[in-house]
């Protein structure tokens, strides 16, 4: 079996590890999730900001057992995660096994739905009386142990209904649509009514799903198609189990206020669900996923944020997984190029991040392409999880991030690809960030309309270094520390 051979600066982590799990409380302290008033990132009733840090454990539901579940949540609560990205109804793949059958059990033995293995009744969850989340005798009773376990640990839940692109859109191998409009209205409403008093439960429609496509898709030799009518539908099923009421999609009521919804896009930027929902009434926030093309991070969530009538929060919700081999060889999705993805989302105004895994996200085993031979178990323990939750979490706290707007004129010379940089102010205008992608220069001017302190930040492990203070208006070259993968530089005004 592999030994992972990544080293970490072991003082960062018991210092930050702290920092981080006090950093946020949840609902209990601060109510339930809303859009804030600017309209670009999450708060909670009271005005809190939330920092959404997600991890992705597509699996978790209907591959591990409770006792799993509980390791699994147990680990990444500690290191700082606030949000768990899963599905209910999974189609399963990846980890080196066959996927499928379409109406799969999950790890005792229990289906989702009525009829045969790969034969579901979608409109028919099948529910076994007597049973219960911690004696479960169906699929249901399993998953509510999973629901309530997140819960417990004050995380949130970022819950699929289904995969999409394998039970509504012709994108995968073996797929076959299981759901129409009517089926994925009464599904919706099973699990809104289910899960109406769970107030830790975001929902995610989609599934690595284009909802509508003009054209050819090469990877599938389809067509054109256009599915959006049943994710709309699931959407109003989601509001009607929840609340009772019937809002359309596209009709503003305020349902649409008391339930979070977000969409889960394709991987080919820029194919975000802002193309096929942004004035959707029920869309919450617009969800975005880039695979092996790292650049185009930055762009893809930029393009969202500068998106008008109306302005939505955009969520980063999967990206090039770390030590996984998707699209690439083992090893290529570096520690580095995690912290990238996650500093471009932030620095393009994001809302919140998803972090991945290779060998996490399908839970089923070590010797699929994604997985480079370790199991879920181990991967637990891969640096950059804990670079982000340890370390840069706390940093976008301690920098106020739902603060900053993105502002490239403090840079002359952004270089592209891996080289590239990019910028923010605050809305105070007391500060201002510039990320480097590289050790690689360019020159920075204070636009701050003070005289400022400056400091480089390691995003590797926490490492501080002082810079001499930038005069109002002044430009000056800058290259980060020497032996620094990538680095922050910070101008502050109100030291």
């Amino acid at each position: 079996m592999k030994q992972l051979t990544f080293k970490l600066v072991a003082m960062v982590f018991l210092v930050g590890l702290p920092l981080a799990n006090k950093a946020q409380t949840p609902w209990q302290d601060h109510g339930k999730l809303n859009v804030s008033e600017n309209k670009h990132f999450i708060t909670h009733d009271d005005g809190t900001p939330f920092l959404w840090l997600g991890d992705t454990g597509w699996g978790m539901i209907q591959q591990l057992t409770r006792e799993e579940i509980d390791t699994y949540l147990d680990n990444r609560k500690a290191l700082g995660f606030t949000v768990i990205q899963t599905v209910a109804f999974w189609f399963p793949h990846g980890g080196g096994m066959k996927m499928g059958p379409h109406n799969a059990a999950n790890t005792y033995g229990f289906r989702p739905f009525a009829g045969a293995a790969d034969d579901p009744n979608t409109s028919e969850p099948l529910i076994v009386k007597g049973g219960s989340s911690t004696a479960p005798n169906d699929y249901w009773d399993h998953m509510d142990y999973a629901v309530e376990a997140v819960k417990k640990r004050g995380m949130y839940l970022a819950l699929l209904p289904c995969w999409g692109r394998a039970y509504i859109t012709p994108q995968m191998g073996g797929n076959q649509q299981e759901f129409n409009e009517e089926e994925a209205r009464i599904y919706g409403a099973f699990l809104g009514k289910r899960y109406k008093d769970k107030p830790n439960i975001i929902w995610v429609l989609g599934g690595d799903a284009k909802a509508q496509l003009n054209g050819y898709d090469k990877n599938v030799k389809q067509q054109s198609w256009d599915k959006r009518a049943i994710f709309r539908a699931m959407a109003e099923g989601l509001a009607q189990g929840k609340t009772g009421q019937k809002p359309k999609w596209n009709e503003k009521h305020d349902v649409w206020n008391d339930i979070f919804i977000t969409f889960h896009p394709d991987g080919d930027a820029p194919d975000n669900s802002s193309n096929w929902f942004h004035k959707d009434e029920w869309l919450t926030a617009n969800g975005v996923e880039v695979w092996k093309e790292i650049d185009q991070v930055f762009p893809t969530m930029l393009r969202d944020y500068e998106l008008k009538e109306p302005t939505k929060p955009s969520l980063f919700l999967e990206g090039s997984y770390e030590y996984g081999s998707y699209r690439n060889e083992c090893g290529w999705s570096t520690p580095l190029r995690v912290r990238r993805q996650f500093y471009y989302t932030f620095f393009a105004g994001g809302a919140g991040h998803t972090y991945g895994a290779g060998p996490i996200w399908s839970m089923r085993g070590n010797e699929g392409d994604y997985n480079c031979g370790y199991t879920w178990q181990q991967a637990l323990d891969f640096p950059a999880a804990k670079q982000l939750t340890a370390i840069n979490k706390q940093f976008l706290i301690e920098h106020n991030w739902q603060n900053w707007v993105p502002n490239g004129n403090i840079i002359s010379g952004v270089g592209q690809g891996e080289s590239l940089k990019t910028a923010v102010t605050t809305t105070t205008n007391n500060m201002a960030l510039v990320y480097f992608s590289n050790n690689s220069g360019c020159e920075i001017s204070n636009i701050l309309p003070k005289n400022a302190t400056a400091y480089w930040f390691y995003p590797r492990n926490g490492e501080r270094e002082p810079v001499k203070n930038f005069n109002a208006s002044e430009s000056r070259n800058m290259l980060p520390p020497s032996g620094w993968e990538d680095a922050i530089l910070v101008l502050r005004t109100d030291n």
